[in-house]
């Protein structure tokens, strides 16, 4: 699409009251990525919607600034003036707007034609939903594993870590702080996740937003933390897709996740928690991955296949990660966001 087409943004015919809702984008070096985003909702907004896009930009040293400015005049675009982080450039949009509903959609997330809708449908029909989230796939279809979960706690944490969450869907006191199950289910949850997520501007507005001393990771986790506390509630839609490319998160197993997470997680929790709650925790983390690994180590010996060993050796520095958390964690305040750092930490 370019400046002669069609603007993203939706428009009502006149006369017309039609419900409205904002787009957050927050872009740091993704053009070809942005770019595509916008051609993905100008296909997939609804119609019957009042719609426009708000871009944050981190200070970019690529063309995407430039080349939102040539191509879509009508979106919204802040510069932030530096890499202020992912939680204070979604403020920055989400203040500039004032619609009802308030849609963040991640540079590499990419919408089905029914999603919005069905996605709206849930904080229509429900005046304590604050955010609902859909069911996040990769490229070709495969669900993504860990887009939501249970409340962040020893127990759900155990439970993810060892493995246990996979049995939760017949025994739900073993639901886990991530979701590995492809179980379809409309329900409430502890959070989803922010890389495609509808929210209720009078319920984020009441809480104050998003928490800008985060900088990165552990930011939706925080913020419907907070809905909830406040009498909220959050949903997962898992009868609704949306795709997340995730830039490398195809190479992401059952039970693992990235060393600045960990570091995230940890830090979190700490912030909500006194010293021996999150020294406990750091403990949980320690013996759930310790575990898994002495259990895929003996499936590996059994087997001999690459996948068991692969996951041994991940689990074991997920380990090793909770022990370096609480003696020397990694300067959030340097971390890059693009997308190619993204999918070097996925692969560790």
């Amino acid at each position: 699409m370019n400046a002669d087409s069609e603007a993203i943004n939706g428009q009502s015919p006149v006369g017309a009251k039609r419900e409205r809702v904002d787009v957050v984008i927050v872009n740091y070096n993704t053009a070809d990525l942005l770019v595509d985003t916008l051609d993905d909702l100008h296909l997939h907004m609804p119609d019957h919607l009042d719609w426009s896009v708000f871009v944050a930009d981190n200070d970019s040293a690529d063309d995407s600034v430039e080349r939102v400015r040539n191509a879509w005049p009508d979106v919204n675009l802040i510069e932030m003036g530096g890499n202020t982080g992912f939680c204070r450039a979604n403020n920055a949009a989400i203040r500039a707007g004032d619609a009802e509903y308030v849609l963040l959609v991640n540079t590499d997330t990419r919408l089905f034609s029914n999603t919005v809708d069905s996605l709206l449908d849930t904080l229509r029909s429900d005046s304590s939903a604050a955010v609902v989230a859909p069911r996040l796939q990769f490229a070709d279809g495969r669900f993504q594993p860990a887009a939501s979960g249970a409340e962040v706690t020893l127990h759900s944490y155990l439970m993810w870590g060892s493995g246990l969450e996979r049995f939760a869907d017949r025994w739900p006191f073993l639901e886990g702080t991530y979701t590995t199950r492809d179980h379809g289910r409309v329900m409430q949850v502890g959070w989803v996740s922010s890389a495609c997520m509808l929210l209720r501007r009078k319920a984020i507005e009441s809480v104050g937003l998003m928490n800008e001393e985060i900088f990165l990771y552990m930011d939706d986790v925080d913020l419907c933390h907070r809905l909830r506390s406040a009498g909220w509630t959050v949903w997962f839609r898992g009868d609704v897709q949306a795709v997340h490319f995730m830039s490398g998160g195809e190479l992401r197993r059952p039970g693992t996740i990235s060393p600045h997470t960990v570091d995230s997680l940890t830090r979190w929790f700490d912030s909500q928690h006194g010293r021996w709650r999150s020294r406990a925790f750091r403990a949980t983390g320690v013996l759930a991955h310790g575990a898994r690994s002495g259990r895929l180590a003996m499936r590996y010996a059994l087997r001999r296949d690459a996948e068991s060993l692969d996951r041994t050796v991940m689990n074991l520095r997920l380990a090793q990660y909770f022990i370096r958390s609480g003696v020397e964690p990694p300067s959030m305040d340097v971390v890059d966001v693009s997308i190619e750092s993204h999918q070097a930490r996925e692969k560790l």
